[in-house]
């Protein structure tokens, strides 16, 4: 079971690169195999905002024509901010440190996008935004796929069905489905729904294209998901899942989760699941909100839980 991160860690007042490197140290500290940049430049809206056919306003981006892929992917914010971290291990001889790059989903994008101001389209139930959005994000995820990294799409909004569940997942497809084999072979292509799963999604989140599937477990609200998880299912549509283990709804350390809180939910997904069906270890959600106190008591957390089951064996 690998050790990583959602992706976004809580804004650090400093300049983008001290800041990047502040949540890129936190977690080689707390020895995680997989690391993000802490998404210190904007929030996961805001960094597409240079896409054709977003304005921006005050509190996001809108949509102002047709939203359309960019002309360069490869200098996108996204790929700078990873091309950094990777820059930095290599400063500090941590090459042996696996790094991931989170990309907002076309149906979490589109409908934050879209209640800004949806401008070309007739509205928030408009398939066409969505699907333009796929298309937009696929040069980007395609690039970022041919960096050797684990490639993350973020879909929080599939959980609060901004759209019948399968008919989303044929729009997350399209931005995935020409990804190279070797993505999924090697397990480095993950789709993140936080939030609370119904049996219908979970289904139905067994079509999307992706080897790895992240689910929150930890925060009150999401502890009913372990329930609608299915071992079969799983295996029988070669997934694995990524594992929200502690919840990052804590705003100092004393808020956070107990040591036996965090493995005893581990014991119950290993004995429901299988140890072979987790592939990854991680926070409930990004930590973007999480109080910049409770941070290193949640990654240790991680740690030391997955400490504790590598020790069982």
């Amino acid at each position: 079971m690998l050790k990583t991160v959602v992706g976004s860690f809580p804004p650090k007042k400093l300049l983008l690169e001290k800041a990047t490197k502040w949540a890129v140290d936190l977690q080689l500290n707390h020895d995680l195999d997989i690391v993000s940049d802490g998404e210190q430049r904007t929030d996961m809206i805001s960094y597409f905002s240079s896409l054709p056919g977003l304005g921006m306003k005050s509190h996001g981006p809108y949509i102002k024509s047709q939203i359309l892929p960019l002309e360069d992917p490869k200098s996108h914010a996204k790929l700078e901010d990873l091309r950094s971290v990777k820059d930095y291990l290599k400063q500090k001889g941590r090459e042996d440190v696996k790094v991931k790059v989170s990309i907002t989903g076309p149906i979490t994008l589109g409908f934050a996008c879209a209640c800004n101001g949806v401008g070309y389209y007739s509205g928030l139930t408009d398939k066409r935004l969505y699907s333009d959005f796929a298309l937009a994000l696929k040069p980007l995820v395609e690039e970022a796929a041919k960096t050797d990294c684990y490639v993350q799409i973020d879909e929080p909004s599939l959980s609060i069905r901004v759209m019948e569940g399968s008919q989303a997942v044929k729009i997350v497809n399209q931005t995935i489905s020409s990804l190279p084999n070797s993505i999924r072979d090697e397990e480095k292509l993950i789709v993140h729904v936080c939030g609370s799963l119904t049996d219908s999604l979970f289904r139905d989140l067994m079509s999307l294209d992706a080897p790895i599937l992240s689910f929150a477990f930890s925060a009150p609200k999401v502890r009913a998901n372990l329930d609608v998880v299915s071992k079969s299912l799983l295996v029988s549509n070669g997934k694995k899942l990524g594992l929200g283990c502690v919840s990052v709804q804590a705003n100092k350390k004393e808020e956070v989760e107990s040591f036996e809180q965090v493995v005893q939910r581990l014991e119950i997904a290993r004995n429901r699941l299988g140890e072979e069906q987790i592939a990854l270890l991680h926070p409930d959600c990004g930590m973007r909100p999480t109080g910049e106190d409770a941070v290193e008591p949640i990654l240790n957390l991680v740690a030391s839980s997955a400490k504790y089951f590598e020790e069982k064996k």
